[in-house]
């Protein structure tokens, strides 16, 4: 699904479950990956999940606003214009189209601000962020799961006439569910859900182990090593998240090949400031990640973006202190947040009559304020 993110990640073990989770419900919680996905070039051999294809020239682009406590998506020109709004949640952005789920009605907002409705659900689904309904790229099916108090899962199937469930999953432990992910060209994935999170901190999110959905046999099968998703690209490669301990990400590709990038500055130190990350997106052309972390090597906190090509092993400073990526831009720029890191949880000093969207440049050595949202945030392209 294109971008969003989910927060607090639970893998194979309990070190698994700390990393992501080191979040919080400020800056910007929302569910699942990076929202806006990029269209990688023939010579990177991937296109993440699923594709924005092709990229608009930037006077056609179209930043996505999701703005959870109204229920309101929103699209606002480069001019900081608003163009379109449509009531309901975001669920993910697929070929160029919001998806947003309105109660039991599931939309498409597209860039011209024409609302499509694809089709009605049977059953209200638990609103899990990003890929609580996974739509194909033909945006002609989706999936999505009602669950029961014995975690089983049932998994239905919509189409624009119709919906019934297609399978019925026990709970893989007891604990928690299979909840729909994305629907792209390698296949339909989804992970498993524990239920009764909570918590807070500066860098909570969720991020849970992945697991591949056969739709014509049902069969439900584990990515080994266990993955703890950040994102998933069309042919199948995987960004993986490490433990709390050691603030890196795993590239996989489907061939069997990884790259580990070191995105936090601090390594194995125990403190999870230092080790954790949030806000991991890959760049239009799928060549470059991005996520936000502690910037600070000293007893203060302040939030940094980092930077780093998918071959490379260290992420790089991207900007100054106290701003957290929100989407890249087609020409390289990057949509970003000034945040101040709360000084309850050991934030350093900040001024946070800056907060505000910013449009940082492709080097990220210049930056424009670019509006102050009262609410939602900005989240991706189309």
């Amino acid at each position: 699904m294109d971008s969003f993110r989910k927060v607090l990640a639970i893998g194979a073990g309990v070190a698994s479950m700390v990393l992501g989770a080191c979040g919080a419900t400020g800056p910007s919680a929302s569910n699942h990956s990076p929202l806006t996905s990029p269209t990688v070039a023939a010579t990177a051999g991937a296109n993440p999940s699923p594709s924005q294809s092709p990229s608009p020239a930037l006077a056609d682009v179209r930043l996505v606003i999701d703005d959870f406590s109204a229920s309101e998506v929103r699209l606002a020109r480069l001019d900081a214009t608003d163009t379109a709004s449509v009531k309901g949640h975001l669920d993910g952005i697929v070929q160029d189209n919001a998806i947003v789920l309105n109660g039991t009605t599931l939309d498409a907002l597209d860039r011209n601000g024409r609302v499509t409705k694809l089709g009605q659900l049977a059953a209200t689904p638990e609103w899990d962020g990003a890929g609580t309904v996974a739509v194909n790229p033909q945006l002609s099916q989706w999936l999505y799961v009602i669950r029961n108090d014995a975690m089983t899962t049932y998994i239905h199937l919509g189409t624009p006439t119709s919906d019934k469930v297609i399978a019925t999953l026990a709970s893989p432990d007891g604990t928690s569910y299979y909840q729909t992910y994305a629907w792209i060209a390698s296949g339909v994935y989804m992970f498993k859900q524990p239920v009764g999170l909570g918590g807070a901190g500066p860098f909570l999110e969720y991020h849970f182990s992945l697991v591949k959905f056969d739709l014509t046999t049902d069969d439900v099968m584990p990515i080994s090593p266990d993955c703890v998703v950040y994102q998933i690209l069309d042919d199948g490669t995987v960004i993986c998240g490490g433990s709390i301990q050691d603030g890196r990400l795993e590239i996989r590709s489907p061939s069997g090949g990884s790259n580990v990038i070191q995105v936090s500055i601090g390594n194995g130190t125990g403190d999870y400031t230092h080790t954790a990350f949030i806000r991991v997106a890959l760049s239009p052309d799928g060549k470059r990640l991005i996520a936000g972390r502690d910037g600070s090597k000293g007893s203060v906190a302040h939030y940094q973006m980092a930077v780093a090509d998918r071959t490379s092993t260290n992420a790089k400073a991207f900007g100054p202190l106290d701003y957290l990526p929100d989407a890249w831009l087609p020409d390289g720029r990057v949509v970003a947040d000034h945040v101040c890191f709360y000084s309850g949880w050991g934030g350093g000093p900040c001024n946070a009559s800056l907060d505000g969207t910013y449009i940082f440049s492709a080097d990220g050595t210049s930056h424009t304020l670019f509006f102050k949202l009262t609410s939602g945030g900005v989240v991706g392209y189309i």
